[in-house]
């Protein structure tokens, strides 16, 4: 069963009538697409319709080399700033307008405003469980996309590591980072690099933005958003000349060992462990 097949579903299941996405992970599970608009990320605005009725998708872009070349044209909507030009795009979709129960995965006052105007007196859900259920078996298409986006994560790490010296600046360092990504093609970062010193004798952060001092631990984090997959990589090192990492803390390796199918978030949080899910779109982070 296609992951469409399976929205489709769950949605009857729950009587969603409407989805309104506007995170790429979330439009590239229900349809092949490639980058979405980013501002439709950041801030939130519906990127991806999914008609329950109708099994059909409709994706915000003005042109159709973002979907697969099977796409109907007719379900491009396009990229506006305009409230209104895209509140009379929404309400020309088929069976948006009469919508009852409309899924969201993600919502501002802007949007609820413009939700309340195109499906008036719809019931406004949160579209996190549906996919939580859509995601829970993985498949090799996801984790091959995570290896690609670890490997620039990996290398935009790598630069910054090879960087590190006493009295550089973390601008060099995140800049350091952008360019190695670049040269694997990739311009959107998951986040700003982050280069952040640590204070020696009660680890807290020290200013971000003034060179770095010898001896000073300092923390290095990358992450890479490649192909709507998301892979980050954080390593602590001390300034010197060269730079050291340091060693992984006590009990990693069997909180590592501890990562299994059928673990829980809060079993691993027991352990001391800071745990997020990661992979799709703009999501999470790994760290040691």
């Amino acid at each position: 069963m296609s992951r469409l097949a399976a929205c489709i579903d769950l949605m009857e299941r729950d009587h969603v009538d409407v989805l309104l996405l506007g995170r790429e992970a979330n439009a590239r599970t229900v349809t092949a697409v490639s980058r979405l608009w980013l501002a439709g990320t950041r801030a939130f605005a519906p990127g991806c319709v999914v008609v329950r009725r109708s099994a059909a998708v409709h994706v915000l872009a003005n042109t159709d080399a973002v979907v697969a070349t099977d796409f109907p044209v007719e379900h491009l909507f396009g990229i506006t700033w305009n409230p209104e030009k895209l509140l009379a795009s929404l309400t020309a979709i088929d069976g948006v307008r009469g919508a009852r129960r409309v899924a969201v995965d993600g919502m501002n006052p802007a949007l609820a405003t413009l939700v309340a105007r195109a499906m008036p007196g719809a019931e406004i859900v949160d579209a996190g469980p549906l996919f939580a259920e859509l995601w829970r078996t993985a498949d090799s298409e996801t984790t091959s996309g995570v290896e690609r986006a670890a490997l620039v994560a990996r290398v935009g790490l790598a630069a910054m590591v090879d960087a590190l010296r006493p009295d550089v600046g973390p601008g060099v360092l995140r800049g350091a980072c952008a360019a190695a990504f670049a040269a694997y093609g990739v311009t959107t970062p998951a986040f700003e690099a982050v280069a952040a010193p640590l204070d020696a004798g009660t680890s807290t952060w020290l200013s971000p933005e003034r060179a770095l001092v010898e001896g000073e631990r300092v923390v290095l984090r990358a992450g890479a958003l490649r192909d709507g997959c998301e892979a980050s990589l954080a390593r602590t090192y001390v300034i010197g000349s060269p730079s050291v990492e340091r060693p992984a803390p006590a009990g990693w390796d069997e909180l590592v060992a501890a990562c299994v199918a059928g673990a829980t978030t809060g079993a691993l949080r027991r352990r001391g462990a800071t745990v997020h899910g990661a992979g799709r779109g703009v999501e999470a982070w790994a760290s040691r």
